[in-house]
């Protein structure tokens, strides 16, 4: 018996970090579908996923005996089931106290393995939402029309007038030692009715010469006429639990009959016709009762008969056969759309594979070069078939890391609600191309500084609604985060209609603090970007959100780390766009390989437009000192790798310009020689390399040789008209725009 309990305590342990794992799942899509909900409060399919949810939760938590998380969950899911039964509506403070129930839920499953965690205040706060809860699901009174569901738990519980109830007792050999007398229990259930018929059984009753009287042998059947529900016929048997094993049956009615073979039956049909094949309800009457539900097409979704309800009404079928078949529905609805099957993998082996996959990538480029330097064909042949293996994988193995950003915008919904209310202001928060994939590592790095640009755009951006109104603007402000792929990249916009950067406040504060020499006026952006400073701040006051200078420096510094960029787009009094642009993964990427002297360069493939021959002499010098180079027409400017970077080579007569897309536009990159796609595989750059404009990591070659990746929106940032403007006549400008 000790080893039994060991061997559960052991697996519990075990089991324990993956149920928290699914429960953190299950109690992360409670917020989603609260919060959808809040939108769509007719949506019987979110209400319905809610519930099941929570029901995931407690019953996985039972089973790990985690009582507390039980207990408090079994309250929630009682409201959710009266929303479900029409008893109780949904509005904004029903919202409120789930939305605060549900992070009680998260705290209880997060200290699972730790009670001590559960402070004095966490219960108070905790038995505080029980009143609540009971407050809502014991004194409100239920509607006037019952629902389907609510009619056959009715039926189920035995609330419909005298049924034959069919109970069997099989009484331990302790009783009589224990001082419980069988024919006691017997007297009393026939005092609860009529007792059509009782049976004794003889089959556990030993040879007499066996037999001792002071064991009890018996056992007995019973056939009991009574308008008891089931809980009372148990009762009877409460005091001789542990010396009894019994069951208490109901025979089926002719309706439960029903409702049973709608559970059997195999097929999937529309609920009409399902409750025509088993008999409950005529074609003809069917047929009537559709013709009353066309007519009420059109009406409010609230006031609007269910099929189910007017099938009671009209064709007299009973409630429990109605239930029985919404209840197979949905059923079906639940099951049918999951075909797909899921796998966890825990994510340093995934990742471990992704670095051995990049050494493979290395390794067969470099077998590859040694197959040309053997000039064997069929050697060469068999490598690029291995390459092209190598790559399917690669891509099948990176696909594997790529979610939806969505998931990450999602949780928004509740920040933004919480921190609009608790600054008295109203907001319409929408998501935009949440399908967009990207590296799930990013994902997880990314979401802390999306969480501090929200907020700031709340608290710094967006007015309250009575400034709004004094501004001609719609009462409620609008914050948008979006997601799209962006020439190799992904482009996540922060998008809100409030009042802007408020430039003359941030350049006095800059030149308070020194940040800024006095008197110095940069550009609109590098104004805006001062923001972005370790500690600077313009609030007038310190909050609970913001003022003391703290996260906009840690934003920038995270996103870089991650290779990518972030731009502010502000126009005062209208609103701000915050633009931040991140590689698609941080391993592997289809490359343009280029070389510049004895030095290798990546491009990424996905920036590249095309590539074009040119002689030195066609590049000129424009007026704010750029190379630009003349295109179909157009100007383009020109970024030479050479003189930007100091390499030393004898300059061929001839050079090639790669032609790259940046957010700014196109430019070109002068380049010496064509080496053609390359898979690379992407390594950090050294701490003494990270502030290097323009490089955005390295690659190892199949030769051995080190490749530099280049950053081609810092590269485009050389050559933007921004850069040039304070330098570049207004005609100069005008034409290189």
């Amino acid at each position: 018996m000790s080893y039994a309990s060991d061997s559960d305590k052991e697996f519990i342990a075990q089991a324990m970090p993956a149920f928290i794992s699914e429960a953190a799942e299950q109690i992360e899509a409670i917020e989603t579908l609260l919060l959808e909900l809040e939108e769509q409060p007719d949506n019987r399919d979110l209400l319905d996923s809610l519930f099941r949810c929570a029901h995931t939760v407690k019953g996985s938590a039972g089973i790990f005996g985690l009582n507390r998380v039980v207990e408090f969950t079994h309250h929630v899911e009682t409201l959710l089931d009266k929303m479900r039964d029409g008893d109780i509506a949904l509005n904004p403070d029903i919202s409120t106290l789930l939305l605060q129930c549900n992070d009680q839920i998260k705290f209880l499953v997060d200290s699972a393995a730790d009670e001590s965690a559960d402070t004095p205040e966490q219960k108070d706060t905790r038995a505080d939402l029980v009143v609540q809860l009971r407050a809502l699901t014991e004194g409100q009174a239920p509607t006037p029309v019952a629902s389907a569901a609510a009619a056959a738990q009715s039926v189920a519980a035995g609330s419909v007038g005298p049924r034959i109830w069919h109970i069997s007792a099989r009484f331990g050999l302790e009783t009589f030692r224990n001082g419980m007398d069988p024919l006691s229990i017997a007297r009393y259930l026939s005092g609860m009715g009529r007792v059509v018929s009782v049976h004794s059984g003889v089959d556990t009753v030993p040879a007499l010469v066996n037999l001792n009287p002071e064991s009890c042998y018996l056992s007995f059947s019973m056939e009991l006429e009574s308008a008891s529900t089931r809980e009372d016929i148990e009762g009877a048997f409460s005091f001789v639990l542990d010396d009894c094993q019994f069951d208490v049956v109901a025979p089926e009615t002719a309706d439960q009959k029903l409702a049973r073979a709608i559970e059997e039956m195999p097929e999937t049909p529309r609920l009409g016709a399902m409750l025509v094949s088993v008999g409950a309800v005529s074609q003809d009457k069917l047929d009537q009762v559709l013709s009353t539900q066309q007519q009420t097409r059109g009406m409010p979704a609230v006031g609007k008969p269910k099929l189910g309800d007017l099938l009671e009404a009209q064709a007299g079928v009973a409630p429990e056969v109605v239930a029985a078949a919404v209840a197979k529905q949905q059923k079906l609805r639940e099951n049918a759309p999951s075909e797909e099957r899921y796998i966890r993998v825990q994510a340093d082996r995934l990742d471990a594979v992704i670095n051995l996959l990049g050494e493979l990538v290395i390794a067969g480029a470099g077998a590859t070069l040694l197959a040309r330097a053997t000039h064997h064909g069929s050697l060469i042949e068999a490598n690029l078939q291995m390459n092209g293996l190598i790559e399917e994988i690669r891509n099948g193995t990176l696909g594997l890391r790529m979610v939806p950003v969505g998931e990450t915008f999602s949780r928004f919904r509740r920040v933004v609600r919480d921190t609009a209310a608790s600054l008295g202001k109203e907001v319409n928060f929408e998501i935009v191309g949440g399908d967009a994939e990207l590296d799930k590592s990013m994902v997880e790095k990314i979401a802390d500084p999306l969480m501090h640009l929200v907020r700031n755009s709340l608290d710094h951006g967006l007015e309250t609604p009575q400034e709004r109104l004094a501004a001609g603007k719609s009462r409620a402000g609008h914050l948008t985060l979006s997601a799209r792929h962006e020439t190799g990249a992904i482009l996540i916009r922060i998008d809100d209609d409030g009042r802007g950067i408020n430039r003359e406040r941030v350049l006095q504060r800059a030149w308070n603090r020194g940040l800024v020499e006095q008197g110095v006026v940069p550009s609109d952006n590098d104004i805006n970007m001062l923001i972005f400073e370790p500690g600077f701040s313009t609030a007038e006051q310190v909050t609970n959100l913001s003022g003391r200078g703290v996260g906009m420096d840690v934003v920038r510094r995270n996103i870089e780390a991650l290779r990518g960029s972030i731009r502010l787009n502000s126009h005062p009094g209208v609103g701000l766009q915050v633009d931040i642009r991140l590689p698609l993964t941080l391993a592997i990427i289809d490359g343009f390989l280029v070389g510049v002297g004895a030095s290798k360069f990546v491009l990424p493939l996905e920036s590249v437009v095309e590539v074009i021959e040119a002689a030195h002499q066609h590049t000129r010098v424009d007026a704010s000192g750029r190379h630009v180079l003349e295109l179909r027409g157009a100007i383009l400017p020109v970024v030479r790798l050479r003189t930007l970077y100091s390499i030393e080579s004898s300059l061929p007569d001839r050079v090639s310009v790669v032609v790259v897309n940046s957010p700014r536009g196109k430019f070109g990159i002068e380049v010496e020689v064509l080496l053609g796609q390359h898979q690379t595989v992407i390594k950090p750059m050294g701490r003494l390399f990270k502030s290097l404009r323009g490089i955005s990591g390295s690659s190892i070659l199949g030769s051995g040789e080190v490749a530099l990746i280049l950053d081609v929106v810092s590269l485009g940032d050389l050559v933007t008209v921004e850069a040039i403007a304070a330098s570049a006549p207004a005609s100069a400008s005008a034409q290189l725009a």
